[in-house]
């Protein structure tokens, strides 16, 4: 969460600090409970509407590769000379430009000289 949605985030949080604060001081601890079982609820209700509208978005992963040299897997193993990215499934920026090769030699070897997004 960035910008003026964290600021809002904060200012609002203390104003229904503050206003607690001054229920508690100035009228009786009944009617306090009553407007925090309100204000609880209230927030619990907007933090759903929150989630749902896509509120927390996450930012996307950017990688990028530019020239790399020449790789070269035997025996099972694994060349890369690109990118290879195994991830929660969050949104991904990839660029992979002059590649090196990738060689894959022998059974159940791979090789990847570009994007590779598991």
């Amino acid at each position: 969460m960035r910008g003026w949605k964290r600021t809002a985030l904060i200012v609002g949080s203390c104003a229904l600090i503050v206003a607690m604060v001054v229920v508690w001081v100035v009228e009786d601890l009944g009617t306090a409970d009553g407007v925090a079982s309100v204000v609880g609820a209230s927030v619990g209700v907007v933090g759903i509407v929150f989630a749902l509208v896509g509120g927390a978005e996450r930012e996307p992963s950017t990688f990028r590769v530019t020239r790399t040299g020449t790789s070269t897997a035997r025996k099972g193993g694994t060349s890369n000379t690109g990118i290879t990215h195994t991830g929660s499934g969050g949104p991904v920026q990839a660029s992979a430009t002059g590649t090196g090769d990738a060689e894959a030699d022998g059974d159940g070897s791979g090789a990847n000289s570009g994007i590779q997004l598991n």
